[in-house]
């Protein structure tokens, strides 16, 4: 697994990239501020197509985005 890094850490090493980011902070806002990238890629599908571990996942983009709609973790479900 990678090391832990800062949201600045990401965009400044992935720039204009799509990022997956497995076990992630968040603030008390509830924005990103840190976690591990698990893969990153400048085409948002093929971050998005592999299959994402058993653990909760942020899908971010580091570029300017002009989108400004509800932003969302994906949390795997409780497995019995």
């Amino acid at each position: 697994m990678g090391q832990k890094i800062t949201w600045e850490e990401m965009k400044q090493q992935f720039p204009d990239e799509w990022l997956a980011i497995i076990n992630f902070d968040v603030d008390d806002s509830g924005h990103l501020a840190a976690g591990v990238v698990e893969r990153h890629s400048p085409q948002k599908n093929e971050v998005y197509r592999l299959p994402v571990r058993q653990q909760s996942t942020a899908f971010r983009y580091t570029g300017a985005s002009s989108f400004s709609g509800l932003r969302s973790h994906v949390a795997t479900p409780n497995v019995i």
